[in-house]
């Protein structure tokens, strides 16, 4: 085998290996996007049980970011009647979450806030709570 072959081969190895590096490290960097925003529906629903009485179900239908404010927002559905809009400044930070309310999408109907929102255990408010997450 003459030289030109080698070398030819040694290069052709370091791309692969190259190849198969770049991959690994884009793949390992979307699932943590993933449990980010994971974390962040957590977070928003509990907020919601939290600031609002009788929230049985949410189902999380959409999360994304706007690339020109950098704003993530995540749209949802209460108890499969009510529409609501999450949104935050930043994943994975204790910044405040902006929510609305979409009441004429939900024929009227919306949460009532309570008088002194929760403060106890996220477990305990949890636990009877259907949650769906939205997942990319």
């Amino acid at each position: 085998m003459n030289k030109r072959k080698k070398w030819g081969i040694i290069a052709l190895v370091i791309c692969i290996i190259g190849g198969i590096v770049m991959f690994s490290l884009n793949h390992q960097k979307e699932k943590t996007l993933e449990e980010k925003m994971r974390i962040e529906q957590d977070r928003m629903a509990l907020y919601l049980v939290s600031h609002y009485e009788k929230v049985e179900k949410i189902e999380f239908t959409s999360f994304q970011q706007n690339k020109l404010t950098g704003t993530w927002t995540s749209n949802a559905i209460v108890n499969d009647e009510i529409f609501v809009t999450f949104s935050v400044q930043n994943l994975m930070t204790e910044d405040e979450i902006g929510f609305g309310q979409h009441i004429s999408q939900s024929n009227g109907n919306k949460l009532i806030e309570r008088d002194n929102p929760e403060v106890i255990n996220s477990d305990s408010l949890m636990s009877n709570i259907t949650v769906i997450y939205w997942v990319r």
